[in-house]
């Protein structure tokens, strides 16, 4: 049974406008991001797939300050359900990660060592694989490049 959910944040913000006392640039180009509700929106999807024994979590979009509770919530929940015994987060649609975000996937791993249970990610992208090499936690999480090899916990090559 997949459950897919979306969370859109920051809507309701107060947008500033450009006048002719705060306008900085002549053409207003420096306003071009501030005038929009769709660039200050944050837009992340969670769903979750049983595939074999184990829970595939496909995450989309970035896992920042704003969102990470709800990866956080979403891999702490099903490791401590025990549904499958292995937990697998796809990360090949994730653009960008801060330290937020890898605050919640060191958690989810603690807690599934805590539990016995699998934990592992496959897909990274450059920018979140720079992320766990800079932070040194590459060598602390299993990561495959493939679903496959990550279903299986054949190391990549």
């Amino acid at each position: 049974m997949a459950r897919k959910q979306t969370f859109f944040l920051g809507r309701g913000l107060p947008v500033r406008r450009p006048t002719s006392e705060n306008k900085v640039a002549s053409k207003g180009n420096l306003w071009q991001n501030t005038c929009s509700r769709v660039a200050r929106t944050q837009i992340m999807e969670l769903s979750t797939r049983r595939v074999e024994n184990a829970t595939v979590v496909d995450v989309v979009g970035d896992i920042t300050l704003y969102n990470s509770p709800n990866v956080r919530k979403t891999l702490l929940d099903l490791l401590r359900s025990k549904e499958t015994p292995r937990v697998v987060v796809n990360l090949e649609k994730v653009r960008y990660i801060d330290s937020a975000g890898v605050a919640s996937l060191v958690e989810a791993l603690k807690v599934s060592r805590d539990l016995r249970s699998g934990f592992a990610l496959y897909g990274l992208t450059k920018t979140t694989r720079e992320v766990l090499e800079l932070t040194r936690l590459l060598r602390v999480f299993e990561v495959y490049d493939t679903e496959a090899e990550a279903l299986r916990g054949k190391a990549a090559s």
